[in-house]
């Protein structure tokens, strides 16, 4: 089986989510993040193809607001898929390239 890298490149993150699906809303915790979408833990209460809205914070100051989807779903995780045309996936792009180039800065 062949695996096509991803578009996107991610990050971990541990944040809450706020997860909003029809009059429901609960809190989600994610693991990874990067601008086409984010993995969440133990929600195992929505399904495939289902639409959401999130939010979150990826820094102080820096709440975002999405529409998504649920993409897959495996044991107690969820991929979600970002809406690409919402502004806010290039502030995300943005913050993970900044952390992938921390990462990579060797400490002086």
């Amino acid at each position: 089986m062949l695996f096509q890298p991803r578009q996107f490149p991610r990050v971990s993150i541990a944040v809450e989510v706020k997860v909003h699906c029809g009059d429901e809303v609960f809190v989600a915790r994610s693991q990874e993040i990067g601008a086409g979408g984010m993995a969440l833990e133990n929600v195992g209460r929505l399904s495939v193809a289902q639409p959401v809205k999130l939010s979150f914070t990826l820094s102080p100051g820096r709440e975002l607001k999405l529409d998504a989807v649920v993409w897959w779903k495996r044991n107690h995780r969820v991929g979600i898929r970002f809406d690409l045309r919402d502004g806010n996936c290039r502030l995300i792009q943005q913050w993970v390239e900044e952390q992938i180039k921390l990462a990579r800065t060797p400490p002086v």
